[in-house]
């Protein structure tokens, strides 16, 4: 009986750790977006070829594209 319980226990065990797993979320690709836009800025503001308002400006408008996108 003692092993019959052990095994069920084990068993029970397994399966609970296999269930825990949830699934990726958008919001981690959303925010892998972002960084990724927000680099690209920053690269042509860093050589030189925007000013910082450019690159302010063309963040702000990088954001509201992103929003529009996560909202669909």
């Amino acid at each position: 009986m003692k092993r019959a319980l052990t095994l069920c226990l084990l068993l029970f065990g397994m399966i609970a750790q296999a269930n825990t797993t949830e699934p990726v979320e958008k919001k981690s690709t959303r925010h892998c977006h972002y960084k990724a836009e927000y680099y690209a800025i920053r690269a042509k503001y860093e050589d030189g070829k925007i000013t910082l308002k450019q690159a302010q400006s063309r963040w702000q408008k990088a954001k509201e594209k992103l929003k529009k996108e996560e909202a669909k």
